[in-house]
C-alpha cells in the first residue's frame, strides 16, 4: 500500500513538474516574441528615418555637385552611394528623371498634341515593340474634351462602362504609377516602359549628358544604335556643354540641327531611392525631389 502511495506522489510530482515546465517555456516565449517585437519595431522605425535621411543627403549632395560641376553625366544604373551605420547600412540611387521621355504629350486645355514629344514617345514605344495606339488613350486621359480618338478612350465610351466607373485625368500625371489606370497599360507594358518615361519632364527636352541608349535612338528615326552609342562614350570623355556640342560626335553633324529643340545638358529633378537596413528591418523611401525646390513625389515602403 505504501509502495502504491509513493508511486502515486511520483505521478503527481512528475505532472505538476511538467505543467510548470510548460508555463514556464509559453512565458519564455511569449518574453521573447514580445521583446522581438520591441526590437524589430525599434529597428523599423530607425531604419525609417535612416532612409528618409538618405533622400535628404541625397539633395544636398546634388545641389552642391551640380553647383560646381552643373553637366552631369550618368549611365543606365544612374548614381549609387552606399553608407555604413554603426548597426545597419544605407544604399541610395539617384537617377535623372529629365533624362527620359515626357509623358506629357499633348496639351490638355485645347487636346493639341506637343508633336515634338508625341513623336519621340510614338518612337520609344517602338523600340521596346509596343503598340503605338496607348499613345492614343494616353493622349484621351490628358486632354480636358471627351472626344475619343482614332485608338483612344473618354470617360462616357470606357471608363465610366467599367465595374467600378471612374473619370480620365483630363491633365497631366500625378505619378508614373497613374498609366495603370489607363486602357491599354498592363502591368507588363508598365514594367516595360517605366525606366524610359517620366511624368516629370515639363520641358519636353531630354538631357543628352544623361539619357540611354534607347532614349537617344527615340529622339530621330536617324540616330542607329551605333550612333547612340558614340554619344553615350563621348559624353564619358567630355560632358555637353552645350547643345550644339552634338554637332561634334561623329555622325551627327548634320543630324545635330535637327535635334536642338529636343535635348538639353542640364537637370533638376532627380528620382531618388533610399533604402535603409536596421538589424533584420529594411525600409525604402522612392521620391522625386527637385533642385531648388521641394519634393514632387514620396512613397515610402
Amino acid at each position: 500500500m505504501l509502495r502504491s502511495q509513493k508511486g502515486f506522489a511520483l505521478i503527481i510530482t512528475l505532472l505538476i513538474t511538467a505543467v510548470l515546465v510548460g508555463l514556464v517555456t509559453e512565458l519564455v516565449y511569449a518574453v521573447y516574441i514580445s521583446v522581438s517585437r520591441t526590437n524589430n519595431f525599434r529597428d523599423s522605425q530607425r531604419a525609417s528615418l535612416l532612409a528618409r535621411s538618405g533622400v535628404d543627403m541625397a539633395k544636398a549632395g546634388l545641389e552642391e555637385f551640380l553647383r560646381i560641376k552643373p553637366f552631369i553625366t550618368m549611365d543606365n544604373d544612374g548614381l549609387s552611394f552606399k553608407r555604413d551605420e554603426e548597426d545597419g547600412e544605407l544604399d541610395i540611387n539617384v537617377l535623372d528623371e529629365q533624362g527620359k521621355v515626357s509623358l506629357k504629350i499633348v496639351y490638355p486645355n485645347t487636346g493639341a498634341l506637343n508633336d515634338k514629344v508625341y513623336n519621340i514617345y510614338l518612337r520609344l514605344l517602338k523600340l521596346l515593340n509596343q503598340k503605338d495606339d496607348i499613345a492614343d488613350t494616353l493622349s484621351d486621359w490628358i486632354d480636358a474634351d471627351d472626344e475619343p480618338r482614332m485608338m483612344g478612350a473618354e470617360g462616357i465610351d470606357y471608363y465610366q462602362r467599367l465595374s467600378s466607373p471612374y473619370m480620365p485625368k483630363n491633365g497631366y500625371m500625378d505619378s508614373l504609377e497613374e498609366v495603370l489606370m489607363i486602357k491599354g497599360y498592363t502591368a507588363q507594358i508598365y514594367k516595360s516602359i517605366s525606366p524610359f518615361v517620366t511624368g516629370y519632364n515639363t520641358s519636353g527636352l531630354v538631357n543628352i549628358n544623361t539619357a540611354g541608349k534607347e532614349i537617344i535612338m527615340s529622339l530621330s528615326d536617324e540616330i542607329t544604335e551605333t550612333l547612340a552609342q558614340r554619344v553615350i562614350d563621348y559624353r564619358k570623355a567630355m560632358p555637353f556643354k552645350e547643345r550644339s556640342d552634338i554637332m561634334k560626335v561623329a555622325g551627327f553633324e548634320t543630324i545635330g540641327f535637327s535635334l536642338q529643340d529636343k535635348i538639353t545638358v542640364e537637370s533638376n529633378i532627380f528620382r531618388v531611392h533610399s533604402s535603409a537596413k536596421i538589424g533584420e528591418a529594411v525600409r525604402v523611401v522612392e521620391a522625386v525631389i527637385q533642385i531648388g525646390g521641394g519634393i514632387l513625389y514620396w512613397r515610402e515602403s
